[in-house]
This record gives C-alpha cells, structure tokens and sequence, in this order.
C-alpha cells in the first residue's frame, strides 16, 4: 500500500489547507528529430529519377514514434538531382491514414526553388506555419512545375532496396496516385522530416487522476 504525506498548514480566518504530496507521471521532453525511409548516407549511394513530367509528384509517408505525439514539423528536406540542375516544386503536406495510395486531408502546399546536389539537401523550414500533427502519419508530396527529362531536376532515392508502401508516384496522365515500385523506382525516396516532438500536449496527470493546473479545489476547510 502506497502512503501520502499529508501536512496542515494554518491560514488566517480559521481557514486550513491539505498539501498532498502526491507522485505524479512527467510528460516526455521535447526533442529535435528527423523522420526518413531513406538510407541515404552520402556521394555514390543515390539513384537520380529524371522521368518527372510537369504536373507529377514524388512523394513520402512517415510516421513518428508513439511517444513523440504531439509534434510540430519544422523542416523538410529533401535530394535534388542532378547537381548544378534547378527548378520550381510544390510542396505539400497531408494527413496520410487512408490504407491506400491515397493522401487525407491537405495540410500546408507552399511553392519553392530548388537546386540539385549529390550529397545537400534543399531544407524548407516551416517552423512558423505552426503544423502539429497529433496522431498518425504525413505524406510529404514534391510536385514538378517543370518537366524534369532531360537534364532535371529531379528527385533522388537509395539503391539498397525500399520500404513496401511508403513512397510515392502521382502519374499524369492518368493523373492517379502509385506506389512508386510499381514505376519502377525500387529504393526509398530521399525525403526527410524534422520534428520537434511532445509539443503542446497536455498537463501532466498525477497518479490520483488529477491534473496539474489550479489547486483551489484541494483546499478544505475547516470549523
């Protein structure tokens, strides 16, 4: 049996306050993580997909761990090639928890530049859009606005295999969604997501069932 310390402390007004020192569960600190399918780790271990018409996207799912929801994405990043090519992307964020292949609901679509590398990722920071996801997995699509054959640019991806069911192709025509291996493309696209976790989430919760807030209640008094 677990015992409590209870002490009594005086007020004015023949008033009495019970402190209860009660154990309570401390919430997971926030930390800074990068989410990726990928195993990109350097020069000489990508493939680059130059086959991009305009109007088409290569996209991810990823999905963080349990305990680090709720989470705000800070950054995406992702490999461009080839090096020195440049170009003009969508980049769009959904909800991605329909089983197929599929996104949710749209989150964030923003335009941006990007210029191709062999080994630097183009960084988007979207810190101060403020997403915070608390359940489930994202799809991070990347949309041409430019045809990417014959010298980019395009979207780069592993060469050790892939994850099944995770990466992405929208084709048009016929203007549908794939999984990616299903064109061909058979490791992980190099497209990455960095998180603060544990962000915005509740008060912790004592081991009575209280929360952490306003004590008034826990007050009594007395004749």
């Amino acid at each position: 049996m677990q015992h409590r310390a209870v002490s009594w402390k005086p007020l004015s007004r023949g008033l009495a306050v019970m402190l209860l020192a009660l154990p309570f569960a401390v919430p997971a600190a926030a930390a800074v993580k990068e989410l990726a399918n990928d195993s990109f780790s350097g020069i000489g271990s990508l493939a680059c997909q130059l086959g991009f018409l305009e109007g088409e996207s290569g996209a991810v799912r990823l999905t963080a761990d349990p305990g680090d929801y709720p989470y705000r994405v800070e950054k995406v990043r992702m490999l461009i090639c080839p090096s020195g090519s440049s170009g003009t992307v969508i980049l769009r964020l959904y909800e991605d928890n329909t089983g197929t292949v599929n996104p949710g609901l749209q989150l964030f679509e923003e335009i941006f530049q990007v210029t191709g590398s062999d080994d630097a990722f183009n960084e988007v920071d979207l810190s101060s859009y403020e997403i915070v996801i608390a359940s489930g997995s994202v799809r991070v699509e990347i949309e041409w606005m430019q045809n990417s054959s014959p010298n980019g640019p395009g979207l780069a991806n592993d060469t050790d295999g892939y994850v099944p069911n995770v990466n992405y192709i929208f084709a048009s025509p016929p203007g549908a969604w794939f999984y990616a291996n299903q064109l061909g493309v058979l490791g992980d696209w190099i497209v990455r997501m960095e998180i603060e976790t544990n962000v915005g989430g509740p008060d912790p919760i004592f081991a009575d069932g209280f929360e952490s807030g306003d004590t008034y209640w826990w007050s009594v008094t007395t004749p």
